[in-house]
């Protein structure tokens, strides 16, 4: 590879399809990183584990600095990141949220700057002519951000929704109080919530198929008391009880 250049442009990175714009930016901090490397013909490779020298690789020191640096990179919801993965939400809809506040989703917007559609094809489904960012699809597009206005009438709170996904997160959960018990059903809520809107949204595009507001809130009731109860054995309750 050095003999190819791994500069920018270089003959080292030739890929066999077109890369995700996250790859890219790893792309862009390893060629940083190769910008001060130096090779010694007459030196032997060896394998250094930069962040700890004397004890080398271990699965634990690798976990501790991909943590770090996602806690770096989304400061805001450092709080919230261990609550992300729960025992009561099944884990594609976990995998699905880490991947939201990332902004991995495969959005219209993230498709426009990978150009892979065209500007005029960034609306959103339900009509309102916005690009499809994260935050505008989940809590600002019209039609999608009544179901927030839904739900919390059916709770009896009242809340705006923040501009941003994580404070939107860190919000939503203790808007019912601070209660162990009430924090917990919220943030299994909200999963339920945000999984719903992102179906929808596949099945206006792919199916053509829309579901009334009211509809997705009967959604969301039923989804996330399947979950409730499956976590808890105990709970007595029936759906309609």
């Amino acid at each position: 590879m050095f003999q190819l250049r791994w500069g920018e442009g270089g003959e080292a990175w030739k890929w066999r399809r077109r890369l995700w714009a996250w790859e890219e930016e790893r792309l862009l901090e390893c060629r940083l990183l190769l910008l001060s490397f130096v090779s010694h013909v007459n030196n032997n490779d060896v394998w250094s584990w930069v962040l700890n020298p004397v004890a080398g690789y271990t699965v634990k020191g690798a976990y501790h600095s991909l943590l770090t640096e996602l806690i770096d990179t989304l400061s805001a919801f450092s709080a919230a990141l261990p609550s992300i993965w729960r025992k009561d939400v099944p884990l594609k809809v976990s995998v699905f949220a880490s991947r939201l506040f990332r902004d991995r989703l495969p959005t219209k917007d993230n498709s426009f700057r990978r150009n892979i559609i065209q500007a005029d094809a960034r609306g959103c489904v339900s009509g309102c002519g916005l690009p499809v960012t994260a935050d505008n699809l989940f809590f600002h597009y019209d039609v999608f951000g009544q179901v927030w206005y839904l739900v919390r009438h059916w709770l009896d709170i009242s809340s705006v929704n923040p501009l941003t996904i994580s404070d939107h997160y860190l919000q939503f959960h203790t808007s019912s109080g601070s209660a162990i018990s009430r924090c917990s059903f919220m943030h299994l809520l909200w999963f339920a919530i945000i999984w719903v809107i992102w179906k929808e949204m596949n099945a206006r595009i792919s199916r053509a198929k829309e579901s009334t507001m009211h509809q997705l809130l009967d959604n969301i009731k039923l989804i996330s008391f399947s979950w409730f109860k499956a976590s808890f054995v105990a709970f007595y309750y029936k759906f309609h009880d």
